[in-house]
């Protein structure tokens, strides 16, 4: 049952690809419609639920990938598998969404109607079994049916939301595509798994797993949406709002190189399973490389536009938000690594341990920081919490894989690609110097921006690699 992979990352980059586009058009229109103020509060509501989504979910969308991955062509086991850990995932769901309607009705944040719609991304966690189709490599479906609802909600966005007294057609857009999309996929369950008995003792030993990768899901969290909460709860909205916008932006290109921690894990688990540990080492090597060149473009390229992007792209009221932007692109080959070294190794070789302890110290370090900074620097504060946290994650990871894994062949593979990139924001820097003295901050002007940095970008780094006849670029192009 396995596939390509090379197609499996194309279809999730092209999913991945989506949520980069989707910014890319509605946040000028929302920041200008909805303004600062009501952004924050949709990040603020956005970020409490997700916890009751999380919580809904505990581990399973990364342990039920893994357990699926290891049933191989065995459909029996994978059956018996299914069920039992959907069982486990189906009464935690049924209880978290108990407490979210209790909520709702004693403590709405953000107001009775904003909570309510909502409710149908917790719904969604009570459907979701994408896990199961991602274990067995099946991406096509499941990106399919994202991409077609994704689409569907940005249409509406730009049909009803018309004001800030429009802020709940939004969240009811972005929740009512999560539910819509976990709905499309159950007719397809029964492709891969048949019917199958409920054993007490495997729908607990699934709970068990499950919730064991639910503490490093929980962690990882604390660092990337408890900071809005935080931000919701000790500044402003609009401190929130500019933060909210800055993270998206500037995360926004890790989607593509989430896709590729996506599709490697099911892969490294049943390479692993089978034996072949050169081969998912090779394998795993090919995957860093390529993480960390695009990383590096990603990020020096953000700091490069940073300036024009946040006040051409956002409006007037958002135009300080380029110095959170360079600060938390600075998280972009460092989340890059963590993926290798965590989703895509440690996960795999049931590491669960280790892993978890490793975001627990991002966790650690994100929430310290932040009652530290927060206060002090408000938005700007939360930005260098977060980079804090994840250089943190990276750091506990490089100990415990330092003896099983190349980390210095790793680096030096990756060091020609961040020269690349620094070699591309200088020369941005001073064309926007010009450019800028010509037409000031103006579309043209940041356009041409994009443009020159991907030209000399490109231009360096495939210059490097044909002259060092890079192994990595020739193998990627074969698979």
């Amino acid at each position: 049952m396995a596939r390509s992979l090379k197609k499996n990352f194309l279809y999730q980059a092209a999913w991945q690809l989506l949520l980069i586009l989707t910014p890319l058009v509605t946040t000028p229109y929302l920041s200008r419609v909805l303004g600062a103020s009501q952004v924050g509060v949709y990040s603020f509501t956005f970020s409490i639920t997700n916890y009751f989504v999380l919580f809904a979910v505990l581990g399973m969308s990364t342990y039920g990938v893994r357990e699926i991955a290891a049933c191989g062509e065995d459909r029996a086991r994978r059956s018996g598998v299914f069920w039992n850990a959907y069982a486990a995932q189906a009464a935690t769901s049924g209880l978290v969404l108990v407490v979210y309607i209790a909520y709702m009705l004693v403590f709405p944040q953000g107001g009775f109607v904003v909570c309510l719609v909502w409710g149908m991304w917790v719904l969604s966690a009570l459907l979701d079994v994408s896990w199961l189709l991602f274990g067995v490599e099946e991406f096509r479906i499941p990106t399919v049916r994202s991409i077609v609802t994704k689409l569907a909600s940005v249409v509406c966005i730009f049909v009803f939301v018309r004001g800030p007294e429009d802020l709940w057609i939004y969240c009811a857009a972005i929740a009512g595509s999560y539910l819509a999309n976990q709905m499309l996929l159950w007719p397809f369950v029964k492709r891969y798994v048949g019917r199958a008995p409920l054993v007490g003792a495997q729908v607990w030993r699934h709970f068990k797993g499950s919730l064991r990768l639910f503490v490093p899901v929980v962690a990882i969290s604390l660092y990337v949406t408890l900071d809005k909460v935080m931000l919701g709860a000790m500044t402003n909205m609009v401190q929130t709002g500019f933060y909210e916008y800055s993270e998206k932006l500037s995360k926004m290109p890790m989607a593509v190189i989430t896709a590729m921690g996506t599709v490697m894990l099911p892969r490294m688990t049943a390479q692993l399973k089978e034996g072949n540990r050169d081969a998912a080492l090779d394998l795993l090597e090919r995957s860093v490389w390529a993480m960390l060149a695009l990383a590096f473009a990603l990020m020096f390229g953000i700091m490069a536009i940073a300036p024009e992007f946040a006040c051409v792209f956002l409006g007037e009221e958002f135009a300080d938000c380029w110095l959170l932007m360079v600060v938390i692109a600075l998280v972009i080959p460092v989340i890059s690594t963590t993926n290798v070294l965590g989703r895509q190794y440690l996960l795999p070789t049931q590491r669960d341990g280790l892993f978890t302890l490793s975001v627990c110290v991002g966790a650690v370090v994100n929430v310290g920081l932040n009652l530290v900074l927060i206060p002090l620097f408000a938005a700007l504060g939360a930005a260098v919490a977060t980079v804090c946290a994840e250089v943190a994650v990276l750091v506990a990871q490089v100990l415990m894989t330092r003896e099983e894994l190349p980390l210095g062949t790793y680096a030096k593979n990756a060091l020609p690609f961040a020269v690349c990139g620094a070699v591309m924001l200088l020369v941005v820097r001073l064309c926007a110097g010009a450019f800028n003295a010509a037409w000031g901050f103006s579309v043209q002007g940041l356009v041409l921006e994009i443009l020159v940095g991907v030209a000399v970008f490109l231009l360096l780094a495939l210059t490097w690699c044909k002259a060092t006849n890079n192994p990595h670029l020739q193998a990627l192009r074969r698979r």
